[in-house]
């Protein structure tokens, strides 16, 4: 009994040797399929707006100007599954011109009679450049920190980087402190901590056309507060320098002008009845060549809470040794068709009222504006 056992045990050990698989007859399963990504289309990620203003204004002694223009804005984005690298922003507009009353939302106007094609924002923005030189620990510490922008956006002093004042008739201080409110520039800005923001840059110093006639160009930078101050609390606010020499614009013509400006800013909005109440104050200090420079803005602002109509009143002054200041006073009011909190589908008419209370080269006067707005 016991060698039958054994021999049985042999002989199945004999069949395992020769079959050590017993799904080796079987077909083989098929392999797995590749999930490839979609292809990615150029148009993802692209922006298009469409841009109609029409501008009138008139002085006291009944003399006309306007501006119609029609124009655009494209924005593109590249990105990657998980984070956009990069943007690109292009905005223009074909511009007619009939006569010129100095308007301060038009400052360049006077050397642009007739028709003219207009480039506004050309810049390309690069979200952190310097991911591919650190590791995966620094990256995630490091996100929003450093962002190089390349191209022709708004001078990097004062609130103007925060606001876009394109369409706008009411303006901030740079286009009257600098005689350009864009200027070509190349630099770093980001987040330094949760409570501020940073931007330093060197600028060509010749405001519309990138052109140079031996100026060494401007160093800038500013200190901000953090975007938790506005989303808490309403605040924003910071302080600026640029140092260098630039091309100045003026009534006699460029002249290469050695510039300094330091300067402080602070915008508060505020909760009122019915409403938002907004409070704007730019005031900067320095110098261009030999000459002291004093710029001061203040404004206010109610938006009311339908968000349908608003008033706004502000006063500018600038300040020049050797030279009569020049200062105005204006009154806005505005009705909206469309007023999205983003910025991104504006349609309004405005009536302004200037007063012109010291001027450099004329008399002071009065001019009225009306204003017609469209982008979407």
């Amino acid at each position: 009994m016991q060698r039958a056992t054994f021999l049985f045990l042999i002989g199945c050990a004999g069949l395992l040797g020769q079959q050590s698989d017993p799904f080796a007859d079987l077909p083989a399963a098929p392999a797995p399929k590749q999930e490839t990504a979609p292809a990615r289309s150029w148009t993802e990620n692209l922006g298009f707006r469409k841009e109609i203003m029409s501008q009138f204004d008139v002085t006291e002694d009944g003399r006309p100007a306007s501006r119609q223009s029609v124009g655009f804005e494209i924005l593109k984005k590249f990105s990657t599954r998980t984070s956009t690298v990069a943007a690109f922003d292009f905005q223009g507009r074909l511009v007619r011109r009939d006569r010129y009353n100095g308007s301060v939302n038009d400052m360049e106007g006077e050397s642009r009679p007739g028709w003219a094609f207009e480039y506004h924002n050309f810049y390309l923005d690069l979200y952190n450049v310097f991911n591919p030189l650190i590791g995966d620990d620094a990256k995630g510490r490091n996100v929003g920190r450093f962002n190089l922008r390349v191209g022709r956006f708004y001078v990097p002093f004062g609130l103007n980087l925060q606001t876009d004042t394109h369409g706008t008739v009411l303006q901030l201080s740079n286009e009257r402190n600098f005689s350009y409110e864009r200027d070509w520039y190349t630099g770093f800005w980001g987040s330094i901590n949760k409570h501020v923001n940073y931007d330093a840059y060197y600028l060509a110093g010749s405001g519309y056309d990138l052109k140079f006639k031996g100026q060494s160009g401007l160093a800038g930078g500013r200190l901000s507060l953090g975007n938790r101050y506005l989303s808490g609390y309403g605040l924003e606010g910071g302080v600026s320098f640029l140092a260098g020499e630039r091309i100045a614009h003026g009534h006699h013509g460029d002249a290469l002008t050695d510039t300094h400006r330091y300067g402080g800013d602070a915008r508060y909005r505020h909760i009122a009845p019915g409403g938002l109440l907004t409070f704007t104050n730019e005031v900067s200090g320095g110098r261009d060549n030999r000459d002291n420079i004093f710029m001061q803005l203040h404004q206010a602002e109610y938006l009311h809470s339908s968000r349908r109509w608003g008033v706004a009143s502000q006063f500018r002054r600038f300040l020049q040794d050797r030279h009569n200041a020049d200062s105005s006073i204006f009154g806005e009011f505005t009705w909206y068709f469309r007023n999205d909190v983003g910025g991104s589908n504006s349609h309004w008419i405005k009536f302004v009222v200037e007063r012109r209370l010291e001027l450099a080269y004329a008399k002071p006067h009065t001019v009225v504006t009306l204003q017609y707005y469209f982008y979407k």
